[in-house]
């Protein structure tokens, strides 16, 4: 990794030391610190945005890849707390297509999230054909029938309501599903316009972690923008159930990977007005 810095641009300050995680720089307070651990850089670039005197060249950095902050376009406190409680899980979605701008800024939200050790092994996959969201409905949905209908058939029935309640108790509503399923929906998805998959390599310790955290950005973007956004639950179950190849093919990700979050958009009916305090 080659990392220089110029001597006329540093300022002394220390930053760069302090925050890099790799202890790749070393030096004396005041005076200009020295790249020693460059083959140690994980690429965070905490140093490049740290230094105010833009002293720093770093082979993964160019000045293409590096923006100042526009600190006055930063949302407030009670801003972003406002945009967190009024939150929901609309699922009122409608026909209106998601505009791909909007989409786009979702998907870089994604990207920004933090990843253990800069890893950045997270891929979100975009997946808005009608056709193969209707593949991954159609495999949910027959997967879930097949499973109900054996265990609330009379053999099974009385182990299934005294050992699995749970499993038991949502059986009307996975035959309500079934029914809106015949009708024409996708029921499992809450007819999104778009399926966002957030997978990572299978092995990664911190998979779900980064997903997840990963898909808290892409939410917090969607309802910026106005647009629902729900956890689907169910249909990452379903993948759980399902050979590891069949997966990969239905959600279009690498061979490589395993999905850890799912999250279905659309532009939604309405937007509520109020929101319940929960805290």
């Amino acid at each position: 990794m080659r990392i220089e810095i110029d001597e006329k641009l540093c300022k002394r300050c220390g930053r760069c030391m302090v925050v890099c995680p790799s202890a790749v720089y070393a030096g004396e307070r005041g005076k200009v610190p020295a790249a020693v651990r460059p083959e140690g850089c994980i690429s965070c670039g905490h140093c490049v945005d740290v230094c105010s005197g833009g002293c720093i060249r770093h082979e993964s950095f160019p000045e293409d890849k590096i923006a100042e902050v526009r600190r006055n376009l930063l949302p407030t406190p009670e801003a972003l707390m406002e945009l967190m409680r009024s939150r929901r899980s609309n699922r009122t979605i409608t026909e209106r297509d998601i505009p791909a701008e909007v989409l786009r800024d979702i998907v870089e939200a994604a990207h920004y999230a933090p990843t253990a050790e800069n890893s950045r092994k997270v891929a979100v996959t975009v997946i808005s054909a009608p056709e193969a969201l209707q593949t991954i409905e159609d495999a949910t949905m027959r997967l879930f029938t097949r499973l109900a209908n054996v265990l609330t058939s009379a053999p099974v029935k009385p182990f299934t309501k005294t050992f699995l309640p749970n499993l038991y108790a949502e059986a009307p509503a996975l035959e309500r599903f079934r029914l809106r399923w015949l009708a024409g929906e996708r029921p499992c998805l809450c007819n999104g316009k778009a399926l966002l998959v957030f997978s990572a390599p299978k092995g990664y310790d911190f998979g779900w972690q980064d997903c997840n955290l990963a898909y808290q950005n892409a939410s917090l973007m969607a309802e910026a923008h106005g647009v629902s956004q729900i956890y689907m639950g169910l249909v990452q179950t379903a993948m759980k159930l399902m050979k590891a190849k069949r997966v990969t093919t239905l959600l279009g990700i690498p061979a490589s990977h395993k999905p850890y979050a799912l999250m279905s958009l659309g532009m939604p009916a309405f937007r509520y007005p109020r929101y319940t305090k929960r805290a």
